[in-house]
């Protein structure tokens, strides 16, 4: 398994990870906002592009949504 990531609801997600692109493996115990979960992720040793792989998967206008927020 890589890095899952599952849309709950339009604020929040959950997260599976297992070797190599984490520490050990790891699921979120609840749904969290999207920055906490890539901050527990990257703690546990997720390298920043393949987060953003598996944001992009989980929700692809993700991204789009935070920048328009911030115009």
């Amino acid at each position: 398994m890589a890095i899952t990531i599952t849309k709950v609801s339009e604020a929040y997600y959950t997260a599976r990870a297992s070797p190599p692109h984490v520490s050990k493996p790891w699921s979120s115990t609840e749904p969290l906002r999207m920055h906490l979960l890539c901050e527990e992720l990257i703690a546990r040793g997720a390298h920043q592009v393949d987060v953003g792989d598996a944001i992009n998967d989980a929700d692809r206008e993700w991204l789009q949504r935070k920048l328009d927020e911030r115009l």
